[in-house]
């Protein structure tokens, strides 16, 4: 199953069938002056800064991407798909993981509450 969360200025994609995969899509928000509809576009990766309108796999900018899960401790792994990163960046992208692993572990917890996790 498929979920997207939207975390401020990024739209995170979840897998969540069994163990909970992410990847991360930075995006741009917009508003029409004329009728004041608002909404987001991903970044052409190829064309950065463009805009991509729809969600197209392969096309879009990804900056990350990872799992959590329980296994006896809680376990994340993340993947950057850049080669190269400005400092600030990476500060972004990591207080984005901290809440992409605030989610994972509410997530988690809510559909096995039978488990015991060890904080």
């Amino acid at each position: 199953m498929k979920k997207r969360v939207r975390f401020a200025d990024f739209m995170v994609h979840f897998d969540i069938s069994v163990y909970v995969q992410f990847e991360v899509y930075p995006i741009q928000e917009w508003e029409e002056i004329m009728t004041g509809k608002k909404g987001f576009d991903y970044i052409d990766k190829e064309k950065e800064p463009d805009a991509i309108k729809e969600f197209e796999e392969g096309k879009c900018l990804k900056k990350m991407e990872g799992s959590y899960c329980w296994r006896g401790v809680w376990e994340g792994r993340l993947y950057f798909t850049d080669v190269e990163y400005w400092g600030e960046e990476l500060l972004k992208l990591s207080e984005l993981y901290n809440k992409i692993e605030i989610w994972c572990k509410k997530f988690i917890k809510e559909r096995n509450p039978e488990r015991l996790y060890d904080e």
